[in-house]
């Protein structure tokens, strides 16, 4: 297979960064005694400054557009799915510009998920599929668990609180735990709620391969304006690619490529460069396609590799 990491935007150091930061956030709340989640402290300043450094990252560029952290095994997700959520959060705020709290948004973000590690709920239950009944009131008591471990530490504002209380909330009122419905529920939490969906949805599509990125895509915009905020679903879409440049790709067509450039506002057409098989490796080709030309309609991308 082609030796090619796919690039990021977000710069390799903040991310190893934020990954150790939630790594450890979540063993300490894995071991804490019920009556004891008052004593955890949240890394508050620690991821202040990741969230202003993934600012700064996203900002440098002419367009607002980054992409998704690719994972291959389910133990990686506790830690990739909050910086995944937290990145297409701050993109996304930044993008609507009326956002004035953007490191509220991104500390929201980060803690959206806290609660799970409350529970018995592990990661292969992404989104809380395939929960047995007796699991179910557990999960969804995760967000209000959440709140509960910050409700005694100054430093997170109340835009964070209800970011980690609402994330799950719906806007057709049938999310929980309370069932707010459209402008109930905050903004913030919105925004937080399309990046936990979509982060969710593309971490399957890499982990089990039953949809594939582009379906992903559909997906939300079949959310929009009944469960997910469309307006923010909108946004995201535009600015937050369901692949990264450099993901080897696989064509309707059967014919393997490497995202060369994304296409800003047409995430799921990049310009794509085909490989070729010589020996037992994966070469690329001279032959670069961009999937937005007309001649291309037909090809589709069907899977990561």
């Amino acid at each position: 297979m082609l030796d090619r990491k796919p690039r990021q935007t977000v710069s390799t150091e903040v991310r190893i960064r934020a990954f150790k930061i939630m790594k450890d956030l979540i063993a300490e709340l894995k071991g804490a005694a019920p009556h004891a989640l008052h004593t955890i402290d949240p890394p508050y300043e620690e991821l202040l400054e990741i969230v202003e450094e993934i600012q700064e990252n996203v900002g440098v560029l002419p367009e607002l557009l980054v992409s998704c952290t690719p994972i291959s095994d389910i133990s990686e997700y506790e830690y990739v799915h909050p910086f995944d959520v937290a990145v297409f959060s701050i993109t996304t705020a930044l993008a609507l510009e009326s956002v004035k709290r953007i490191n509220d948004v991104g500390i929201g973000a980060f803690l959206h998920d806290i609660g799970l590690a409350l529970t018995k709920i592990t990661a292969d239950h992404i989104e809380g599929e395939g929960l047995l009944e007796d699991d179910i009131k557990s999960y969804r008591s995760h967000p209000e668990l959440g709140v509960k471990v910050l409700r005694q530490h100054p430093s997170i504002s109340a835009f964070v609180k209800a970011i980690v209380s609402q994330h799950h909330e719906r806007m057709d009122g049938s999310g929980f735990p309370r069932g707010f419905r459209g402008p109930d529920i905050h903004l913030y939490s919105r925004i937080v709620a399309c990046a936990d969906v979509y982060s969710s949805l593309l971490h399957k599509s890499y982990l089990d391969k039953t949809i594939n990125p582009a379906e992903v895509v559909e997906y939300m915009m079949s959310f929009a304006g009944f469960e997910l905020d469309k307006d923010i679903v909108r946004v995201m879409l535009s600015c937050v690619a369901p692949f990264p440049e450099g993901a080897t790709v696989k064509l309707s067509t059967g014919e393997l490529a490497v995202v060369s450039q994304l296409s800003s506002g047409v995430l799921t057409r990049p310009v794509v460069q085909v490989l070729a098989k010589e020996g037992e490796n994966w070469v690329k080709t001279p032959e670069e396609i961009d999937l937005r030309q007309p001649e291309h309609q037909t090809r589709l991308i069907v899977g990561v590799v």
